[in-house]
């Protein structure tokens, strides 16, 4: 809700500047930044992790 939300006012923040082309680039810019956020920094997991909790030693 909250990145629909950023997206409207975006939009029309754009429209009142440049016009509808303002508009779809203000607007596509505040969606796609919002999924860049969420992908990179909400996500759970982290690119090595592997998540069996093994350690691999040396030890024998």
């Amino acid at each position: 809700m909250l990145g629909s939300t950023a997206a409207m006012k975006a939009a029309k923040k754009g429209y009142k500047r440049y016009g509808i082309p303002g508009a779809l680039a203000a607007g596509g810019g505040a969606i796609l930044g919002i999924r860049f956020v969420k992908r990179r920094f909400l996500s759970g997991t982290g690119e090595n992790d592997t998540g069996d909790g093994a350690e691999t030693t040396d030890e024998q």
